[in-house]
């Protein structure tokens, strides 16, 4: 090994432990901050606790981190990370400092692992610095994947539950007691539509109007299919016309942009699958003329 290599390696060693060094003293030295168990985020920690036994390991490091990077965050990070947590449904009941406390742990843990490897290996520290930018990226990638599972979901499941909805409706249930019999009669009840209804239930029995419950489950699932329901059913409210109505001119636009997102999906898989089966071609026609021309090399 080259003294060049030797002093980059131990330069690259340096700088990430003074880095590391840096954010320690940053992290202790700020106050501490308590953590917020009340509402459905303490409801889903609590939950999160009982039934994965991985995270009742990790939460009380991570709680101890978290209470310490509250004066690190700045406002607009705060506010986007708590966005992204409330669309993936308060997933185990994090707040955005959790999601920056597994970060800082995940990127000290792959960069150890990373460090470990290049040391046995004998091979250069970029692998570790490359371990350290996957492992600080990995749960904000987890949480965002999350939120767009979740916010697929739930606009692929509405038309059918408006349809119960509009079902209950005509039969001279009010707006509540359908969302009660479409949530009795769900097939699962962990379902993010079953349970964003739950919510929107929970809602209205504490007294809120229809109109704060409807705009509370829009913000906590932000696709169109929702929105245009609730500003249907907020509109049907001000100028006092038929919910039914209304419910069910939004069941079959939300039928029918569901059928064309389907379409387009099926035409784009085409021009996806090029690519693929250019590779496949490729691969295939070197293992036919690659035997042909070793042949002929190997004669003349």
């Amino acid at each position: 090994m080259s003294m060049s290599l030797i002093l980059l390696q131990l330069a690259v060693f340096v700088v990430c432990g003074a880095s590391i060094a840096l954010l320690s003293y940053a992290i202790m030295s700020t106050p501490s901050m308590p953590v917020e168990r009340l509402g459905l985020r303490g409801y889903k920690r609590t939950q999160a606790l009982r039934n994965n036994p991985t995270f009742a390991q990790l939460e009380p490091a991570m709680r101890w981190l978290t209470t310490r990077l509250g004066g690190l965050l700045s406002p607009p990070l705060r506010q986007h990370l708590d966005k992204q947590i409330t669309t993936a449904g308060d997933v185990l009941g994090l707040s955005a400092e959790d999601v920056v406390s597994l970060s800082l742990v995940s990127a000290v843990v792959s960069l150890a692992g990373g460090l470990l490897y290049t040391y046995s290996t004998q091979r250069g520290p970029f692998l570790a610095l490359v371990a350290l930018f996957v492992g600080a990226l990995l749960p904000y990638w987890k949480l965002t994947t999350a939120a767009q599972n979740r916010t697929r979901s739930i606009q692929k499941a509405l038309p059918s539950v408006v349809d119960l909805m509009v079902l209950g409706l005509g039969a001279g249930l009010d707006f509540t007691g359908s969302v009660k019999q479409v949530i009795e009669h769900a097939g699962r009840a962990d379902e993010p539509l079953v349970e964003e209804l739950r919510l929107l239930l929970q809602e209205l029995k504490l007294g809120r109007t229809r109109r704060q419950a409807l705009g509370q489950f829009a913000e906590r699932a932000p696709c169109e299919a929702v929105r245009d329901l609730v500003a249907a059913a907020v509109q049907s409210e001000e100028q006092g016309s038929p919910l039914v109505s209304v419910i069910a001119a939004q069941a079959a636009a939300s039928r029918q942009r569901r059928s064309v997102d389907a379409e387009e999906t099926a035409s784009k898989a085409g021009t996806k699958l090029m690519l693929p089966m250019f590779l496949l071609f490729g691969a295939a026609l070197m293992l036919i003329v690659a035997p042909t021309v070793m042949t002929l090399s190997a004669n003349f």
